[in-house]
């Protein structure tokens, strides 16, 4: 019993701890949710759509919504490409992703219906998923994490300190004065295609970053080490789910030890 009372406790806090990340993603349904594509229809919001089983990516906009036989349809542009899914309903399923005028990042999957004139007929999803990023859970990095991203033909590196989904804040690795001096003309700068690299029993963990951006260098007083904050400004779902499960499996390595050691 003791053990399994121990496992429990691990489990709530572990889920303590992590609470912020799932609580940061909410259902959108009813009525906010027709509000909400009217809005993506008038301002031409633009869509990341994907076929899922598939490698098809499209960017789109919301061209109208009917209403037909008591259901209600998105009509969306799309290339080519797109008119050639195979018929099996599994392949006609698309994610869209999308930034809203709030810079946040929401998600929804729909069904082809059919084809017709240069726009795709989807159903209305029922839900939309839309992910805060005010409350963030922020890791202490374990020794060995590491940011590499590259500025014009230059690779630089950083020792993480700490990361969380929203960004990360670490340590320039072997920077010379000159180096220094030159990385502070890009300030706010949008990098592309980070690696986020965490030490493990087996190899590596990466987890590719499309964009990030540079909010903050200066040098620590404390460690006079020179700093570097970087916020994620956009990550794929599957390469976020990725980073979300590290956090999880790093905190319940870490609460069992810290369970073990008070036993």
């Amino acid at each position: 019993m003791g053990d399994v009372r121990q496992g429990a406790i691990i489990i709530s806090t572990l889920n303590d701890a992590l609470g912020l990340i799932m609580a940061d993603r909410e259902q959108i349904t009813g009525k906010p949710l027709s509000r909400l594509f009217k809005e993506l229809r008038q301002d031409k919001t633009l869509l990341k759509m994907k076929v899922l089983n598939g490698d098809l990516e499209h960017l789109t906009h919301i061209n109208e919504i009917r209403q037909r036989k008591r259901n209600t349809y998105i009509l969306v542009d799309y290339p080519e490409g797109f008119q050639q899914i195979p018929e099996p309903s599994e392949h006609r399923r698309i994610r869209f992703e999308f930034t809203a005028k709030d810079n946040i990042r929401y998600v929804f999957e729909s069904k082809a219906e059919k084809y017709s004139q240069d726009v795709i007929w989807m159903q209305l999803p029922e839900s939309v998923e839309r992910f805060q990023r005010r409350k963030l859970f922020r890791l202490d990095a374990p020794h060995g994490t590491r940011l590499f991203f590259k500025i014009d033909d230059s690779q630089y590196e950083l020792w993480v300190v700490n990361v969380s989904l929203g960004g990360s804040l670490g340590v320039l690795v072997s920077m010379s004065e000159d180096r220094e001096k030159n990385f502070k003309f890009y300030d706010h700068r949008l990098l592309e295609n980070v690696e986020l690299v965490f030490p493990s029993e087996s190899d590596h963990e990466k987890v590719r970053i499309k964009q990030c951006q540079i909010k903050r260098q200066e040098i620590n007083p404390q460690t006079n080490k020179y700093e570097c904050a970087m916020e994620f400004k956009e990550i794929t779902y599957d390469e976020e789910k990725k980073l979300t499960e590290y956090f999880y499996e790093h905190q319940r390595k870490y609460l069992k030890k810290r369970s073990l050691m008070k036993a």
